[in-house]
């Protein structure tokens, strides 16, 4: 298992799915860190199809500059063959507008999106979805 933390987010890399956490607020220069470190782990597993589970029930507002980083990270994911992505939305309204914006790009037709209650019901989502290796 590989694992990178800053202060703004955490990433995992286990089996197929790359877990991210993101916690307060994301500098300009925290996103170019951020997609540094997600590519450089995801580039391990994007040989096949691989998923996401972006948990974002921490993270603040942002700049509307990291959004548009964001947008041409999610576009470079979708072409190295991401297929699934398991979202923890946060209760704020704002905040879950705001990742709309940072993923509103063009999504592949053979692309799985699940909205997930906790960690648990992604892993099991994704455990029945051949992602991930069951704990047993």
């Amino acid at each position: 298992m590989q694992r990178r933390q800053t202060k703004a987010y955490q990433l995992q890399l286990l089996d197929q799915v790359l877990w991210v956490q993101a916690f307060g607020v994301s500098s300009l220069l925290g996103t170019e860190e951020y997609i540094r470190d997600f590519r450089a782990l995801a580039s391990s597993v994007f040989n096949q199809p691989w998923a996401v589970v972006l948990d974002i029930r921490q993270w603040q507002a942002s700049p509307a500059q990291s959004l548009d980083l964001l947008r041409q990270n999610s576009k470079w994911a979708f072409a190295q063959n991401l297929h699934h992505v398991e979202l923890l939305l946060p209760g704020d309204e704002m905040l879950a507008w705001q990742y709309l914006k940072a993923t509103e790009v063009e999504k592949p037709t053979y692309l799985t999106k699940h909205i997930a209650e906790d960690e648990e019901s992604a892993r099991l989502y994704l455990q029945a979805a051949g992602y991930l290796k069951s704990a047993d």
